[in-house]
């Protein structure tokens, strides 16, 4: 995949790619979610993306910007929870860091990871090593801004942000949660795997796995 930005259409197409691949991951989350919370990850996601599937047809001539921060709120509305919030908090993040854009560029999608952390650390009052969300998300935003600096394409930048959420999900495993119900647990639930973490490893995954077939397409 090169370098080309990313309109408005070609992300709802890529949306819809996304959507199948999160709603295949959902028992693997709720399997994880169960270990340390209440195990409802699973049905959150399905719900979550089936809703954004059956809302992207109605986003047509959005901006990149308005269909992300649409996306975030149809979520949330379709499987209101707390992870619902932080998803949307996420997304609406995401997409104020590219107001005005028509198009999204590798650079703005650092920007949309970096802003989805900082919105998810202020709402959620969490840090990198609280094992959350963060864990994965905040080293996926410095691989993916390292391989953009040295001018990267596409696919590099989305392989590394995925690589490195997948290893920042995997270390999660042996800290002791600080937030949610995870932290409930103490340390029965630091062998375990942190299930929001591995979301946002499993979406990066997605996203490359969309960016992959949009090639194939062009």
């Amino acid at each position: 995949m090169n370098s080309r930005p990313l309109d408005a259409e070609r992300l709802r197409v890529a949306f819809r790619m996304i959507a199948t691949d999160m709603k295949a991951k959902s028992e693997e989350l709720r399997e994880l979610d169960a270990a340390c919370g209440d195990g409802d990850l699973g049905i959150t996601v399905t719900k979550g993306f089936t809703a954004i599937e059956e809302t992207l047809a109605g986003l047509e001539g959005e901006s990149p910007s308005r269909l992300l921060q649409s996306l975030g709120i149809t979520f949330n509305n379709a499987a209101a929870s707390t992870f619902g919030v932080f998803f949307a908090t996420a997304f609406m993040h995401a997409g104020n860091s590219i107001a005005g854009a028509d198009e999204i560029t590798v650079e703005g999608f650092c920007a949309m990871l970096k802003a989805a952390a900082e919105g998810i650390a202020t709402r959620g009052r969490a840090k990198v090593g609280d094992k959350t969300i963060l864990d994965a998300l905040a080293p996926a935003h410095e691989a993916a801004q390292e391989v953009v600096e040295r001018q990267g394409t596409w696919s590099e930048v989305l392989s590394a942000a995925a690589t490195a959420a997948r290893e920042g999900a995997e270390k999660t495993r042996g800290l002791v949660a600080k937030h949610g119900r995870a932290r409930w647990f103490g340390d029965q639930a630091k062998a375990s795997q942190d299930a929001g973490a591995t979301f946002v490893s499993f979406f990066l995954e997605a996203c490359s796995h969309a960016g992959q077939e949009l090639v194939k397409g062009e």
